[in-house]
């Protein structure tokens, strides 16, 4: 039995023998003809189907050239030129294998996250070993997020600024009537920004 090696080697050994017959019927139709040159698109070969395609192409691309300058000077797309062309027709077959692997691999992704959201193993047994390894690693996702609260608030902290004085003065009357009797509420001396002076220190 054929492995892949073997398929590939009877595959180019059947080719060169295919452009061997070839290149001998171009040498005889040549030598018919008084030595006239014989291109290999005239005879059947993989030569002759080489250059079909690349005359093809090149067919195809002077034609996109001129749909250019008819689009003032937009480009065009190979797959959306009048003459499509083998470049044309490969970036068609392209996309669409493109197209068609995103969305299996969309259906693949919703299908993972169904499952592993029915079957949680934090949910289902949180004890075993993947229930334990889901935690930690939940654990360790959150843990920077919450680091970063906290120094978000640190920040904010040591970048606020005192209370000036007057407005210590307007919010101290009604801290005190609240706190009147439990003996709390009172506006600490060190909230405003100067000292008092000597007469507001008096009773």
């Amino acid at each position: 039995k054929r492995g892949p090696l073997g398929e590939a080697e009877a595959r180019a050994v059947s080719t060169i023998n295919e452009i061997t017959s070839a290149e001998k019927m171009r040498a005889q139709l040549s030598k018919q003809r008084g030595g006239e040159l014989v291109r290999p698109i005239d005879v059947p070969g993989p030569l002759g189907e080489v250059e079909r395609k690349v005359l093809e192409a090149m067919e195809a691309e002077r034609q996109r050239a001129k749909e250019r300058e008819l689009n003032d000077g937009k480009c065009v797309r190979p797959k959306d030129a009048t003459i499509r062309g083998p470049l044309g027709e490969a970036e068609r077959k392209a996309m669409e294998d493109l197209d068609l692997l995103k969305q299996e691999e969309k259906e693949r992704l919703r299908n993972i996250a169904r499952v592993l959201q029915e079957k949680r193993p934090l949910e289902s047994d949180p004890d075993s070993a993947l229930g334990v390894t889901e935690r930690f690693t939940v654990g360790l996702l959150k843990g920077p997020r919450l680091f970063g609260k906290v120094a978000e608030r640190v920040v904010e902290l040591m970048s606020s600024s005192k209370l000036d004085k007057g407005d210590a003065k307007l919010l101290q009357p009604s801290s005190r009537s609240r706190g009147s009797s439990t003996g709390e509420g009172d506006i600490p001396e060190d909230i405003y920004d100067e000292e008092r002076t000597d007469d507001e220190k008096r009773p």
